[in-house]
């Protein structure tokens, strides 16, 4: 018999080495484990620097504002709610904003860069109280980078946006505004600039819309010139190069589409039915009224656009497919700011992607409760509203409803200003492009700077001795496409969108008679009009012995009236209406072909 403690060691032996054995397969397992997550490691690390935004890539904060229109003080969102707008902190929040990104921006090592691309400051009490000067104070203060002149800037006269450029700590660039008595771009501008960020070189060309030729008063142009964009924009995106740009920077007065998807079914549309006896610009025979899209797809080498004028805000950039053009706008009226991130290959110099600062998109809305008021800006700002704060809170009268925008048929600010303008004169007509009124007016007072924020472009009235055919042929026009159509007033129309265009109209009653098409009538219209602005070009046609010079303001027609006929009581009438599958009145029906 074996003695126990013989049977008890041989187990502990074998267990001994057993337990020695796992732990060394155990340590040879964690060893392999440690070589193999190394190598990933070291595979993995470019990668990681490039999207971690390490010194691989430049973070250029790119921020800028479109179509401000003057609106740098504290103001309601009446956009997104007409009876209780919350409040946004105007030019003192984009500061706060603006100072935080570049504090920040600042410790990690990342350029910043802020613009502005036109409409300044016409458009509130205080940008168009100071003409202007306001805004570039504030503009002075947070220290711009550049900023490109609108079709508003002269609005009040061309000296306005020279003494305002003159004014300014920062370049105004514009490529093709142009002294017409010596063919060169005018002295307060320059077309170019070449800007340093953290060793890339950017070129950026300035640009206003050619449509200011026509869109302001002959007298305030006198002498200027507004060059095509496509060649313009060539020509110096060429001399940039040269010049060793990395980076072509296109900040623009005009705009994107509206809708996004029509916008490039219509640059489809066009390309496919060009020719080469169209034009060299991919089909667009008259490419000087281009929108941004448009642009940036006829014109390769612009690595970023910065764009305004059509009140277009983009949460995401648009892209262009082709040349991959990324192109930026917000929504403009102060209400917002914008904000990117370009990433650019610090060894290339070149535009490889965007970062969004929040999950937004790229347009900061400035309400005042998230970004609270920056208090040196304030104390910018302040001095400029109490010169204005004081007349704009005079109460003229009270509306016992809102009087909101819409279509033609449910815009009741527009029927307000069109009855103003045919009571004033004693009319029998009057219209009012959609596009004039700027605001919105809640229900209770009506103050001076109600009626100010609805027509703040000061457009004079004219009377006019026009034919019926030539009403008929206005609203026609206004009712091409998918136009909504024109506030009128003395007036009762029926149309069917249905019928092809310029035949639309199927009833039209001035004082509640049938329209006759030879006679004379006397109506009321803005100068604005009047030039050929909004589609109707062929008002200007008019002999001057049939126009009358009021020099009465569309405003001060208004408050005349708001006067009157306190309260107001605002009701869809029956003046503008859509009557599907209704025959054409006989008396129509001899209408001229448009």
């Amino acid at each position: 018999m074996k003695s126990p403690s013989l049977i008890n060691a041989v187990p502990s032996t074998w267990c001994l080495r057993r337990t020695l054995a796992m732990f060394w397969r155990r340590v040879a397992a964690l060893f392999f484990l440690v070589v193999i997550l190394t190598v990933f490691l070291v595979a993995l690390a470019p990668w990681v620097n490039l999207h971690a935004g390490t010194s691989d890539v430049i973070r250029l904060h790119l921020m800028w504002t479109n179509d401000l229109h003057g609106h740098i003080a504290p103001e309601g969102a009446y956009f997104l709610n007409p009876n209780f707008p919350p409040p946004l902190g105007g030019g003192a929040s984009a500061a706060r904003y603006i100072k935080q990104v570049r504090s920040s921006a600042a410790e990690k090592g990342e350029p910043v860069l802020l613009l502005d691309v036109g409409d300044m400051f016409q458009g509130t009490p205080i940008g168009t109280k100071s003409e202007g000067e306001a805004v570039i104070a504030y503009f002075n203060a947070i220290g711009y980078d550049f900023a490109v002149p609108g079709n508003h800037e002269f609005d009040l006269g061309r000296q306005v946006p020279e003494r305002l450029a003159r004014m300014s700590e920062f370049p105004w660039v514009c490529a093709n505004l142009i002294e017409s008595s010596t063919g060169e771009v005018v002295d307060w501008c320059v077309p170019t600039l070449l800007l340093q960020k953290s060793g890339v070189n950017i070129g950026v060309i300035g640009i206003i819309t050619p449509g200011t030729a026509k869109m302001s008063f002959p007298d305030n142009i006198k002498g200027l010139e507004f060059l095509p964009m496509p060649e313009t924009i060539e020509k110096y995106r060429d001399q940039l190069l040269a010049e060793g740009a990395d980076l072509i920077c296109l900040a623009i007065h005009e705009g994107l589409p509206y809708d996004p998807k029509a916008g490039w079914a219509e640059i489809a549309r066009t390309q496919e039915e060009a020719t080469d006896a169209t034009s060299t610009y991919g089909g667009y025979a008259q490419y000087s009224g281009i929108n941004l899209m448009e642009l940036v797809n006829l014109v390769p080498g612009i690595d970023f656009a910065v764009g305004g004028h059509t009140h277009r805000g983009y949460n995401e950039p648009w892209v262009d497919p082709v040349n991959h053009t990324l192109c930026f706008e917000t929504y403009g009226n102060g209400s917002s700011l914008g904000h990117v991130i370009l990433e650019i290959d610090k060894q290339t110099h070149d535009l490889i992607g965007y970062d969004r600062p929040h999950d937004r998109g790229t347009i900061v809305t400035l309400f005042e409760d998230e970004i609270w008021p920056d208090l040196e800006i304030t104390e910018v700002i302040h001095p400029w509203l109490e010169k204005t704060e004081a007349e704009m809170n005079r109460v003229i009268g009270q509306t016992a409803g809102n009087l909101g925008r819409g279509d033609a048929g449910s815009n009741l600010v527009g029927n307000l200003v069109t009855d103003a303008m045919i009571d004033y004169f004693d009319a029998d007509f009057a219209f009012q492009n959609l596009g004039g009124l700027r605001a919105d007016l809640p229900a209770g007072d009506i103050t001076a700077g109600d009626i100010f924020s609805v027509l703040p472009f000061g457009n004079e009235l004219v009377v006019v001795q026009m034919k019926g055919e030539m009403m008929l042929r206005v609203v026609e026009r206004k009712l091409r496409g998918s136009s909504s159509g024109i506030c009128i007033s003395g007036a009762e129309i029926h149309f069917d969108s249905s019928r092809p265009n310029d035949d639309r109209v199927v009833s039209f009653l001035v004082g509640g008679q049938p329209l006759e098409l030879e006679r004379e009538y006397r109506a009321v219209v803005t100068s604005f009009l009047m030039e050929g602005n909004s589609g109707l070009d062929f008002l200007t046609t008019i002999p001057e012995e049939k126009v009358q010079l009021t020099q009465i303001t569309t405003g001060e027609a208004v408050e005349r009236y708001v006067k009157l006929n306190s309260p107001l009581r605002p009701e869809i009438d029956g003046r503008w209406a859509e009557k599907r599958g209704v025959e054409k009145a006989p008396y129509l029906t001899a209408s001229p072909s448009f």
